[in-house]
């Protein structure tokens, strides 16, 4: 299978409640996926991560909720920010 130009996803956090209330020793290596792939302009977050709640989002996600919360969530409340007129356009114009 060839690899998409962003790397296969790295395999999921076995427990994503592990690290709840403290920051792991370091982001576990699908955190980084998502964070690069967001960085590269190639992966916008999902709305409907957002509405499914901080538990189920990390699960989907495959990180732990810590992970959630302080690093991917704050990319949800960015891209709300953004006027309308941007998330309509493909995410390499943005």
């Amino acid at each position: 299978m060839t690899a998409p130009p962003w790397g296969h996803k790295p395999p999921p956090v076995d427990d994503s409640e592990q690290y709840w209330n403290s920051p792991p020793p370091e982001p576990s290596a699908r955190c980084h996926y998502w964070l690069r792939r967001h960085r590269e302009r190639t992966w916008t977050p999902n709305r409907h991560i957002r509405r499914e709640g901080y538990h189920a989002a990390a699960e989907q996600l495959g990180i732990w909720i810590w992970e959630y919360l302080n690093l991917i969530r704050p990319l949800f409340d960015e891209e709300s920010n953004m006027p309308n007129q941007q998330h309509h356009l493909p995410i390499h114009q943005r």
